[in-house]
């Protein structure tokens, strides 16, 4: 039994129109890699850039506290409490 045999790879073919240009400095950049794959990896790129940004984002904005050292700090004198306690 081969050990990929249940991987399943879903892949959709599609048109679509990109300047000659674009793809020619991918291409140059990619090297050794097909057009698709090319293509894929930026777009993975381009992704995750955004998902980052995002989440700066969301960093800044006040909603999510970015200071885990006081939540760590107030994390482990809760524990001390407890273990005093018993």
């Amino acid at each position: 039994m081969n050990l990929y045999s249940n991987i399943l790879l879903i892949v959709m073919r599609t048109t679509i129109g990109i300047d000659e240009h674009l793809i020619e400095e991918l291409m140059r950049i990619e090297q050794g890699v097909s057009r698709s794959e090319a293509i894929r990896r930026a777009v993975e790129d381009y992704l995750k850039r955004k998902r980052i940004d995002q989440f700066m984002s969301l960093a800044s904005s006040g909603l999510v506290d970015m200071d885990w050292r006081k939540a760590e700090q107030e994390e482990l004198r809760a524990i001390k409490r407890l273990r005093r306690k018993q």
